[in-house]
């Protein structure tokens, strides 16, 4: 019984139906995988489809699909699908490469797609070296099945061990499938480093969740230039120093295409901008009270408090995102870092005490004018310290990838342009001159053989021309 579920388990694992099915279900979800952006935030996804239809992406994690459990489990089988097959044929190839070739009868010859024939008028011990030796210079050294007075057969072959492009080719694949999968056990982030600072805190792609690295990175040095009198960006650069344990260890100029690799991690070049947690952000106070007091001007470091008079009221500016959004659970996050929605949020005290909090927006300044309050406050602008952005990617299974590409390259290499070929020559007398029977086959190129064939046969009829 066990047996039989074995075998079961074995002949389902190396279908033919399996691997198609396989393949199909993996084009389709690649399209959904295509369609629907990745590693989104959910106000991305809420822009796009419906509530229930977001629901229903988050259940089948649609939206992170190519690190989704059932499509990891898909690639596991797909995988083992592979090896089994791969297996299962290997024991034929061994068979296949063991196998001693016949010698050339008349019932062979026939099963045989090139064959040539031509006359000698003698046949002696030279004329075999001079055939050896042609044999070898147009295939490859021959091995003498047989070697008379009266007689000789040859036979040369080529290429033998090129069947194994088929498991290379398999191999190849396996390993581009294993180093994705381990590509998961990596990590995708990005990093603000303001210049002449240092920082070890990344947040991971997708999630926005803080990650800390064991080494720190600091920006010596800065440069951005640009086209003309344009403010599009020709070129920017960072001068990084990496620090570990408190030693400086590593410093390198990285700019886009050219990243600082360190401990595994490949650090690039991504972007630029107005660091939002080093800046000022200038803020406009006015009184509610109906007083004809002019706006007043605060100009106030993010997460820090002044004094707005000498009654006890102060005002602290907790925090600043240049691209004001609503994330999940309502959370205030950035959507980008340039500043296309810039907003900060306010914390008014009385006496120590908190009496409100609010956002203030540079775009939307009656946002919360109908607030009550003692004053009313209104975002005017904001000066920034510049920060470089950087793009920080750990992947164990990147040359497990690359590994696999060379042999997916050689084994399709092997299989287009390489091919098993075998050649017999063989000699025999007939009644007052001699009979050269010349053989042979290709495992595929048979076009590309027969014209090698064909060139070699010329060769022999010269050395016939020679002998008679």
């Amino acid at each position: 019984m066990k047996k039989s579920f074995l075998n079961s388990v074995w002949s389902f694992l190396i279908s033919l139906k399996l691997t198609i099915f396989i393949l199909i279900f993996l084009a389709i979800t690649s399209i959904f995988g295509t369609v629907i952006p990745q590693n989104e935030l959910p106000y991305v996804y809420l822009r796009a489809y419906n509530e229930s239809t977001y629901k229903f992406i988050q259940l089948l994690s649609l939206d992170n699909m190519y690190h989704s459990w059932w499509f990891v489990s898909l690639l596991t089988l797909f995988t083992l699908n592979l090896i089994c097959c791969t297996i299962n044929r290997f024991p034929g190839f061994l068979r296949l490469i063991k196998k001693q070739d016949k010698d050339l009868d008349d019932q062979f010859l026939k099963t045989l797609p090139l064959k040539k024939n031509l006359r000698l008028k003698s046949f002696n011990e030279d004329t075999k070296r001079v055939l050896s030796d042609v044999v070898k210079k147009s295939f490859h050294k021959p091995v003498s099945r047989q070697s008379t007075s009266q007689g000789l057969s040859l036979f040369a072959e080529k290429g033998k061990y090129t069947r194994l492009s088929f498991y290379i080719t398999h191999l190849g694949i396996v390993f581009i499938i294993v180093g994705g999968m381990l590509g998961n056990l990596g990590y995708q982030g990005y990093m603000q480093v303001v210049e002449g600072k240092a920082n070890n805190t990344m947040y991971l792609r997708g999630t926005n969740q803080p990650k800390t690295l064991d080494f720190d990175i600091r920006c010596d040095e800065f440069e951005v230039t640009f086209y003309g009198n344009s403010q599009r960006p020709k070129e920017f650069t960072s001068k990084l120093t990496i620090i570990d344990e408190g030693k400086e260890v590593k410093q390198k100029v990285i700019q886009v295409n050219d990243p600082l690799q360190y401990k595994g991690v490949w650090i690039y070049q991504s972007s630029y901008g107005k660091a939002p947690d080093q800046g000022v952000v200038i803020v406009g106070v006015k009184p509610t009270d109906g007083s004809q007091q002019q706006t007043k001007q605060y100009p106030i470091d993010v997460e820090s408090r002044v004094s707005l008079n000498e009654e006890g009221y102060e005002l602290e500016v907790k925090r600043f995102v240049p691209d004001f959004t609503l994330g999940k659970n309502n959370e205030v996050v950035s959507r980008s870092q340039e500043m296309r929605n810039p907003a900060a949020q306010l914390a008014l005290y009385k006496d120590g005490t908190l009496l409100l909090e609010q956002w203030i927006f540079a775009k939307f300044p009656d946002f919360h004018k109908s607030q009550e309050g003692p004053y009313q406050f209104s975002f005017l602008s904001y000066r920034g310290k510049e920060y470089t952005g950087l793009q920080l990617t750990m992947d164990p299974g990147v040359w497990v990838v690359w590994l696999g590409c060379f042999l997916l390259c050689l084994g399709c290499y092997l299989i287009c342009f390489t091919s098993h070929r075998r050649l017999w020559v063989k000699v025999e007398p007939k009644k007052d001159e001699y009979l050269v029977t010349l053989a042979g086959s290709a495992n595929k190129n048979m076009s590309s053989f027969s014209k090698d064939f064909e060139k070699f046969f010329q060769r022999v009829k010269t050395l016939s021309k020679s002998t008679t």
